[in-house]
């Protein structure tokens, strides 16, 4: 599958960047709210709504890092650093010669998805391995992301994995104790059903499965 990228842009030279995923996430949750007034009336049971303007629609990523199999191990932060970056003024550039920059707009770029202009609302990074000399070696970042652009159309909003238009699909996130049985039991609640993740991620061994390796969750239509 493609990969996930984050592009950013400021005021502030380089001016544009982009953050490619190390591995793509596992879901993609879009929020829009809107705000309604209405006032009570002995005469009725609930108030006539009036529409008072809408909210920042808002989207969350969780993002997976690991630098485990390099040799000797990479400090994971090498990624995780970046994305803090976006909560910085000018991505990080010349924040202290331009004092009133704002940190960049950013936008959530996968396949066929292109998702609305916004800014990063907050990013929490947990390290979750540490090398023997307490290098952090693997890493899971919670981004959240809030609507920066006024107009908010329809086709921004994906309705399936942009790997297929017709054959809606979501993944998963594994790990190296796992098997795709289990996996199939609990997507499906049948255990006998494995042999259909492992053609839908070419798999041959249903104990291949190593650490962080995104895995395909296709539909079950039997």
């Amino acid at each position: 599958m493609e990969k996930a990228k984050i592009k950013w842009s400021t005021l502030i030279p380089p001016t544009t960047g982009e953050l490619e995923c190390q591995f793509n996430p596992a879901e993609l949750t879009i929020k829009k709210s809107n705000n309604w007034s209405g006032e009570s009336s002995p005469s009725f049971n609930a108030p006539k709504l009036k529409f008072a303007g809408g909210d920042s629609a808002t989207y969350s990523l969780s993002l997976f890092f690991d630098s485990y199999a390099t040799t000797p191990p990479k400090d994971v932060r090498e990624y995780t650093n970046k994305l803090l970056t976006l909560t910085l003024r000018g991505a990080g550039y010349s924040m202290f010669l331009v004092p009133f920059s704002s940190p960049p707009s950013v936008a959530f770029v996968w396949g066929k998805i292109t998702l609305f202009k916004a800014v990063v609302e907050s990013v929490q990074v947990s390290f979750t391995m540490f090398a023997q000399d307490g290098t952090p070696i693997r890493a899971k970042a919670d981004v959240d992301f809030k609507q920066s652009e006024t107009w908010f159309g329809d086709d921004t909003i994906p309705a399936q994995n942009p790997s297929s238009r017709t054959d809606p699909r979501r993944t998963r996130i594994a790990q190296s104790r796992q098997r795709l049985d289990q996996i199939a039991f609990e997507e499906y609640g049948d255990s006998r059903l494995w042999r259909l993740l492992a053609e839908a991620n070419e798999m041959d061994d249903p104990f291949q499965l190593v650490d962080g390796q995104i895995l395909v969750i296709p539909q079950n239509n039997f």
